[in-house]
């Protein structure tokens, strides 16, 4: 059984292992089969309902493909998470095997909740930009929030999301993003339930 996560292209890089060992972990838990995940990345800018569409058709073909999720940051193309499932279902059409997903307002939201642990690896003393990672002001989103934090860093260099994301999760429990991020949770649950897997609570 194969999953197909189409998402904009850094966030594939810093995401897609995370989410394979997470789903490894469970298939295991669960005495099930591991599911075969496969990434493909979007340029959000050049996303449109004709090319989403087209694409989430070509992966359907596979009849190894249990299902499409599609995944965006909400930061730049659109106002809410709501707003940006909605394209994606437009684009699609009716398909049950499909799923819309969004970062709101961008995949770093997810990175927020490891903030005391990011900040203790960089040696840098800043308070966290509130309680709700998910609802952190899009005039200022998640992503660029760690950017200031590299930036403040003992060693200061530029924040890289295909490679500082992927090193703030080493390691890391997904739950514990999860239980603070709506968005994240209704994603890993929906890679759950195309896996046949147990949901998160």
């Amino acid at each position: 059984m194969k999953i197909v996560l189409l998402v904009e292209g850094k966030t594939e890089t810093a995401f897609r292992d995370k989410l394979k060992a997470f789903l490894d972990e469970r298939c295991d838990r669960q005495d099930k089969p591991k599911i075969s995940l496969r990434t493909k990345p979007m340029d959000s800018r050049l996303m449109s309902e004709r090319r989403i569409g087209e694409r989430v058709t070509m992966s359907l073909r596979d009849p190894d493909v249990a299902c499409v999720i599609a995944l965006v940051d909400v930061y730049t193309n659109f106002d809410s998470a709501r707003a940006a499932k909605e394209f994606l279902r437009r684009a699609v059409g009716d398909e049950p095997r499909f799923h819309a997903h969004a970062a709101q307002f961008d995949f770093e939201a997810w990175l927020l909740p490891y903030w005391d642990d990011i900040c203790k690896r960089l040696k840098v003393n800043k308070q966290r930009p509130g309680a709700n990672p998910e609802q952190v002001d899009d005039l200022k989103p998640p992503s660029r929030h760690l950017a200031e934090l590299y930036r403040l860093a003992k060693r200061a260099r530029s924040y890289d999301k295909a490679r500082d994301g992927k090193a703030i999760l080493r390691g890391k429990d997904l739950t514990v993003a999860a239980s603070q991020c709506p968005e994240l949770k209704g994603l890993l649950n929906t890679l759950l339930g195309c896996a046949g897997l147990d949901l998160l609570s």
